[in-house]
């Protein structure tokens, strides 16, 4: 026993040493990382950037999240892109940009907004942008970000994926009823298609109708920026994506969307060319992230103005406070009490003079949408605020969206879904029937077990939770009614659950104006009268140190959890399943939805 008692003991120690060790080292990365200087950069020298994968709206600080990102020196999020492009277009030594583009998962509004960013670039500065690809090749979303480049390049034998959109929906309802699990679900609204997934095996009409309509939008955008790059008709691109799919780039330079296939080394002579350099020559490059260390007045610009326009990013889903910050499995939440703590800081800034919040968010608890809907028209008292949508923000999203004073949309945002649901699972038969439990009670009151998972709904019950989202519903209506200053009836019209696309939503009286996060900061200043200013961001970024303290588990957890298929779908079904043990009235979007 005692020696049994040492190896344990002894595993333990080696055990914690690991774990002191890979923080030891971590912090030396960080600390060698940080104290790097300013760099230097040449004269004639190209700016190298890579869109690959998901682009985040801000590059996390989390050294897990690098360490694991397997990303290369050449990522940016949009705001470290619009910002180098700023910085790239007043240095008189950034001669040009290489963007090497290959399977980018963006969302739409993700890559317009980078998009318009080349093309003022291009515009501002008179500065080249050419655009290439690796040996992954470019899909629909890749090509259409090179499309705002002067030239587009591909290596021979690459691959380019060109055969148009699908979109895919996961439906619960077979094998719930397989394992013999019943949903209940009480909805407002005939577009409200959240619970859809748990009751039916298919698209309903309605979704059907408001999905077509949505993302009828996106292939406008993407056939519309093909047809203007190639000099094709709309009738022709459309030919081209549904004729039988082609992957071998070279066809797609013979049909005029790829301007070169060439190797590295050539495109390489190419640039040196544009330059005025010899083949012998050596190209300059700087990569994204070592140029985000250079300073805007080492590039040639003003210092940034005292006084700023604060924007607080509201990511993820929005839930009632919970000790687990990743609920859903992937990007932080949106709660009460960190959005009060962005926007109390934001206020408490004399040097910020107004306010954007930033929302990414499919909804989530209508309760905690209200509550948060109400800091955002106290915060009104003090400075203007005007709300950004970014790829998504409806149902919850939408309702805090409409507290600020001016609501702005990407014309391909996902927007509006004015409508609530609530769920409830019966899982009588699953646990009596299938796994044999027996359930006995002593019930002192007549309805106390009525959200008990192991009963299914009375009557007199089922009517009780339709009346708290009819309720709930009804609130809804009135705060919208009261933010866009139209009536109920007008309201409820365009409502009824129903998502509508950015552009679409302005149409019908739901946001006040089409564009990115730049024209909603834009609008903000004017609302504070500033002439110049500069952009603070909330939540502000961790502390090394901080970061270690608070995020280790769930930063680590997050980065492995998304190599898990269908991880963030179980995760919203295991969340949603927990809270039905109590009533709750839901805003939010189904999450199973992907375009392909």
């Amino acid at each position: 026993m005692i020696d049994f008692i040492k190896q344990v003991f002894a595993s333990a120690i080696g055990f914690i040493m690991v774990f002191v060790l890979f923080f030891f080292f971590l912090f030396i990365l960080f600390v060698a990382t940080s104290s790097d200087p300013e760099p230097k950069v040449s004269p004639n020298t190209v700016l190298f950037m890579k869109a690959s994968g998901a682009i985040p709206e801000r590059m996390s600080s989390d050294p897990f999240e690098q360490l694991f990102s397997g990303g290369s020196p050449g990522d940016f999020s949009v705001r470290s892109f619009e910002q180098n492009l700023r910085k790239a277009a007043a240095d008189d030594n950034i001669k040009g940009i290489l963007l090497e583009v290959d399977f980018v998962t963006a969302s739409w509004p993700t890559l317009q907004q980078l998009r318009r960013a080349m093309l003022n670039f291009r515009e501002d500065s008179g500065k080249f942008i050419y655009a290439t690809t690796n040996d992954l090749g470019l899909n629909e979303q890749g090509f259409y970000l090179a499309s705002a480049a002067d030239s587009i390049f591909a290596p021979p034998m690459s691959i380019m994926q060109f055969d148009g959109f699908v979109l895919e929906g996961m439906f619960l309802k077979s094998m719930l009823d397989e394992i013999g699990v019943k949903a209940e679900v009480i909805h407002q609204g005939a577009y409200k298609s959240a619970g859809d997934m748990f009751q039916r095996t298919n698209f309903s009409a309605a979704d059907r109708e408001q999905l077509t309509a949505i993302f009828s939008h996106i292939t406008d955008e993407l056939e519309q920026a093909v047809a203007e790059r190639t000099g094709m008709s709309r009738a022709e691109v459309t030919a081209m994506m549904n004729q039988p799919p082609r992957l071998d780039v070279e066809y797609y330079a013979e049909g005029g969307l790829i301007d070169a296939i060439v190797f590295p080394s050539e495109l390489e002579n190419r640039i040196k060319a544009r330059l005025g350099l010899g083949e012998n020559d050596d190209l300059n490059r700087i990569a994204s992230r070592r140029y985000d260390r250079v300073s805007d007045r080492s590039a040639g610009l003003d210092r940034a103005p005292r006084e700023a326009v604060a924007v607080i990013y509201a990511n993820g889903a929005i839930m009632p406070g919970t000790d687990d910050p990743f609920p859903f499995g992937g990007e932080q939440g949106i709660n009460v009490d960190n959005f009060k703590r962005s926007l109390d800081r934001a206020l408490s800034d004399n040097n910020v003079k107004a306010i954007v919040v930033r929302i990414n968010s499919p909804g989530g608890s209508a309760a905690t949408s209200d509550a948060i809907w109400q800091l955002i028209q106290e915060a009104r008292e003090q400075k203007p605020v005007v709300a950004s949508m970014g790829a998504v923000a409806a149902s919850g999203g939408y309702y805090i969206a409409m507290a600020a004073e001016t609501i702005v949309a990407d014309r391909t945002t996902i927007t509006g879904s004015i409508g609530v649901i609530g769920i409830r699972f019966d899982a009588s038969r699953l646990l009596e029937d299938r796994i044999k439990l027996d359930f006995d009670e002593l019930r002192f009151h007549e309805n106390a077990n009525w959200f008990s998972p192991t009963r299914p709904l009375t009557g007199a019950q089922r009517d009780a939770f339709s009346f708290f989202i009819d309720d709930a519903y009804d609130k809804f209506l009135a705060r919208v009614s009261e933010s866009r200053g139209m009536s109920v009836e007008e309201i409820h019209e365009v409502a009824q659950g129903r998502v509508w696309s950015g552009e679409d939503a302005r149409n019908i009286g739901l946001i006040d104006a089409v564009g990115g996060l730049d024209l909603a900061v834009q609008f903000a200043a004017d609302k504070a009268g500033l002439e110049a200013w500069s952009i603070r961001e909330f939540p502000r970024e961790q502390s090394f140190i901080e970061t270690l303290a608070s995020r280790a588990e769930v930063s680590v957890r997050s980065v492995f959890s998304r190599n898990i298929p269908m991880y963030e779908e179980m995760s919203f079904i295991r969340h949603m399943a927990e809270t039905s043990a109590r009533p709750h009235a839901w805003a939010i979007l189904p999450w199973q939805l992907e375009v392909k």
